[in-house]
């Protein structure tokens, strides 16, 4: 393996190491903390919105990805996990409405400001011929995360109280931030380079955007509904939907290697979204298990591939000191389409049924990849030819970066 090809470099495990003990911590609090409110009397609305106060916080980051371009990835990472496990730790000596509020803001911003980071460490440590297969490593570090967490954060919770939980997550949370400091600087800060690049984004990092969103917003709405959906036709075993996710996520991930990475992205995106709108189908009208299990997989079979593709190809199209405002606009757009998939789907359900909202969800997500595909038409974007650009090659993308034609 040529030396520039190395993936597995030290700085590419800490992170990745970083990252699984940061949702780690995360998702031992997240299935525990509404329960712990429930016994506390508190409402379904309440509990609804503190919930939601963390992912709110992906608004901010963009800003958290400015930061990151300008005064460099390792102070964000390191701050980031710093502030989470702080927070964190406040869970065991609070349980009234305020504080809780506070420690959901404190606990989001901890963690936008730290995965913004991560993120663009990726995109800064990946070699280009295997970026997909980097960000498909990077995922499964918070896929294994949520795969495990949550039946530990339960078990203690059982056998000991909430309390041991907020502790030893919040210690996990410390774990993170200890591995981050171990980690070095990728980026050429603001100062290095002489001034401040003005974020400008081109039509291709638009299209991706908007295809992320339109991606996201069925799963938001599967995430939300999919239990009740499948109660409705019948089925009672609508939560297998997660597990059948989980693992197909974590297996495809897995085995995304260098062939994944010689596929022409465009294609790879086109594809994954044809066969997640085909899962999203079979899954508005199940009306057995067979039909559940079947659509889940082919659904996260999708999935696996599509957001990591996307954003490999931004990464592809974005220079190194735009690779953090990039990535925050594309993370926050992910959490606001999961978001809106609940929120702004959730009346069609009430109005026209579950199916007619699973089938509205994918409808603006299949015009989003139209739009998609239609933008991106004339962009070259295989990972083979990526390569070929630092060997002399003409880059075929000019037309697609920051100040030109767009």
């Amino acid at each position: 393996m040529e030396k520039e090809d190395r993936l597995l470099s030290k700085d590419f495990i800490l992170v990745c190491s970083s990252n699984f003990l940061a949702f780690f911590s995360i998702y031992m609090v997240i299935p525990v903390l509404p329960v712990f409110l429930e016994e506390r009397a508190y409402s379904n609305s309440f509990i609804g919105f503190l919930m939601s106060v963390a992912t709110m916080v992906a608004l901010l980051r963009p800003l958290f990805g400015r930061l990151a371009d300008d005064y460099g990835r390792r102070r964000l990472l390191v701050s980031g996990t710093l502030l989470l496990g702080l927070s964190t730790f406040l869970y065991a000596s609070f349980a009234t409405a305020v504080p809780l509020l506070i420690i959901r803001f404190l606990n989001g911003c901890g963690l936008a400001a730290f995965h913004t980071a991560a993120y663009a460490m990726i995109g800064d440590l990946a070699p280009p011929r295997r970026r997909l297969q980097a960000i498909a490593i990077f995922y499964i570090s918070v896929d294994v995360s949520i795969a495990l967490a949550p039946p530990a954060a339960e078990a203690m919770r059982l056998a000991w109280g909430y309390t041991p939980i907020y502790l030893l997550a919040g210690g996990i949370a410390l774990l993170s931030f200890l591995s981050s400091l171990l980690v070095r600087e990728t980026a050429i800060t603001r100062a290095q380079r002489g001034g401040r690049v003005k974020a400008r984004f081109t039509p291709l990092q638009k299209a991706v955007f908007l295809a992320t969103i339109g991606s996201t917003l069925t799963f938001g709405s599967l995430q939300t509904f999919i239990v009740l959906s499948s109660l409705s036709k019948g089925v009672e075993e609508g939560e297998l939907f997660f597990t059948v996710f989980a693992a197909t996520l974590i297996a495809f991930r897995l085995g995304m290697g260098k062939r994944a990475d010689a596929v022409n992205r465009r294609r790879l995106i086109t594809a994954s979204g044809l066969m997640t709108l085909a899962g999203l189908a079979i899954l508005a009208y199940t009306n057995s298990l067979a039909l559940l299990l079947v659509g889940s997989l082919i659904y996260a079979l999708g999935f696996a591939y599509l957001p990591t593709t996307l954003s490999a190809l931004l990464l592809d199209h974005t220079p190194p000191d735009m690779r953090g405002s990039a990535l925050g606009v594309f993370m926050a757009v992910f959490d606001l389409g999961i978001g809106l998939g609940g929120i702004a789907l959730g009346p069609v359900a009430d109005a026209l049924g579950y199916s007619s909202m699973y089938l509205l969800g994918g409808a603006i997500a299949a015009l989003c990849l139209f739009c998609f595909h239609a933008r991106t038409a004339f962009v070259v974007s295989s990972h083979a030819h990526a390569a070929g650009l630092s060997q002399g090659g003409k880059d075929e993308r000019r037309d697609f970066l920051p100040g030109e034609n767009g």
